[in-house]
């Protein structure tokens, strides 16, 4: 009898869940943009005579007022049709045909579903910041030498109390102070590892660093690192699992090096691929020594240069807190998160259209897939998190002025706006064809990639 047992139980059951994962995202996404073109075109009375997720033949469908809900085969899409919204299918005269409606309704509508995706974004932040997010907090694990923080005595297990007369209760607070007051006295209450609470006195120093798209800003710095070294995630057949790494072991050391954080990390093991380490973890107050070879592998940075890495498969953080807000801090902090990746989305695109960021950098449904994966066995948290910056992801791509995506649209409408008249039919067959060659083109190569990463 022959028997097929290459994957396991455990192995189909991982994948069904990413999978499960994946789809439930991808769906949210869709049905929120494609919700925002519904809801507007019903309001200003045009008629939406299909609203689909996913493409091809249907699985299911019911009409109600007018309108019939599918649920399509193919799970990568979904669509609204209006009446008379095609070209070719024009109805002037008719009531409730997109093509009739005044130039603003139809601007409205095409940019309706991605404002839905960035307030979707936005909701999601706002549920996320009051229930609660992690944050590292405030306590010093590498001073580097000839720094200010070491000059003014701060020692590793500091924890930093306030700055000033602001209470210092997260990491990101003490950078973003620190950041905005280069060369201005900084009055920083402290408590030692002993127990003893001191003040210092520091004074950030004003240094150029490099941002993730290699543009250069001008920051304070004051030369201290978080204590980093909390073990939480150990992926499954990865050198660290094998090694017998746990998550909750606290990572004391690699070899000789005391670790501190990812920056020790790196040079003690990460820059180290194929060679046998000593790591040395707290576990349950007993110390443990496993051997640890990092997987050698070639990975290439934002700019393409290929780099040789050890891989060790593990998730460190420091000491964690709770962050959470009010019902209007939570909603504050909901819309500067959204803005700060609107920008750094907005930067990227603008950066790979120029060519500073490789194009091979750019992934399709498969690296999505695994990236939700990953996410997923990291708990719900990140997952939806995960979900907020693909939901922005998909509003600002949908603005490219790429004729058969909503920007294509959007600037169609500008320019019957600014003309007067609406752009002739077969000019915008014409672009329509243009921009569904562009947009399978850039499908076809973003799977391209992803299949390339799957077997280099």
């Amino acid at each position: 009898m022959f028997e097929l047992s290459i994957f396991s139980l455990d192995t189909i059951l991982n994948f069904g869940i990413k999978m499960l994962a994946f789809l439930a995202g991808l769906a949210a996404l869709i049905f929120v943009h494609e919700l925002g073109h519904f809801l507007v075109a019903r309001k200003v009375g045009v008629v939406v005579e299909k609203f689909s997720l996913g493409f091809g033949p249907k699985i299911l469908s019911f009409t109600r007022g007018g309108t019939e809900y599918l649920l399509s085969w193919i799970p990568l899409g979904g669509y609204v049709k209006m009446k008379g919204e095609e070209v070719g299918e024009e109805i002037a005269d008719e009531k409730g045909s997109f093509s009739a409606a005044p130039v603003m309704h139809r601007l409205a509508i095409a940019f309706a579903g991605p404002l839905f995706n960035i307030l979707f974004a936005i909701a999601i932040y706002y549920c996320v910041f009051l229930v609660g997010v992690p944050a590292l907090s405030p306590v010093v694990g590498v001073v580097k030498e000839e720094s200010p923080a070491l000059a003014a005595g701060l020692q590793m297990g500091d924890r930093i109390l306030a700055i000033g007369d602001k209470k210092i209760l997260y990491w990101e607070q003490l950078q973003t102070i620190v950041h905005k007051s280069p060369g201005r006295s900084l009055d920083f209450q402290v408590e030692r590892s002993s127990g003893n609470t001191v003040n210092v006195a520091v004074t950030p120093v004003a240094e150029q660093i490099t941002d993730l798209f290699g543009e250069k800003e001008s920051v304070g710095l004051i030369g201290i690192t978080p204590l980093v070294r909390n073990i939480i995630y150990v992926k499954e057949g990865t050198p660290a699992d094998v090694a017998g790494i746990q998550e909750g072991d606290i990572l004391l050391s690699v070899d000789d090096t005391i670790i501190f954080g990812w920056g020790g990390l790196k040079k003690a093991a990460i820059d180290k691929p194929g060679e046998a380490l000593a790591f040395r973890v707290l576990r349950d107050g007993i110390e443990i020594v496993t051997t640890l070879t990092p997987e050698a592998k070639i990975v290439k940075d934002i700019k393409g240069k290929s780099t040789k890495v050890g891989l060790l498969g593990i998730g460190m953080a420091g000491e964690m807190v709770t962050e959470r807000y009010g019902i209007f801090g939570a909603f504050k902090r909901a819309c500067t998160e959204t803005g700060r990746l609107i920008y750094l989305i907005a930067v990227s695109i603008k950066k790979m259209v120029s060519g500073s960021i490789p194009a091979d950098s750019i992934g399709g449904p498969i690296l999505i897939f695994q990236i939700y994966g990953e996410q997923a066995e990291q708990g719900f948290s990140e997952l939806i998190r995960l979900t907020a910056l693909l939901s922005i992801n998909l509003g600002l791509l949908n603005l490219l002025p790429i004729p058969v995506l909503d920007g294509g649209h959007i600037f169609f409408f500008l320019i019957e706006i600014l003309k007067g008249k609406p752009i002739s039919e077969r000019n915008r067959e014409r672009a329509q064809q243009v921009g569904l060659f562009m947009l399978l083109s850039l499908m076809v190569f973003a799977f391209y990639n992803d299949i390339m990463r799957i077997i280099t």
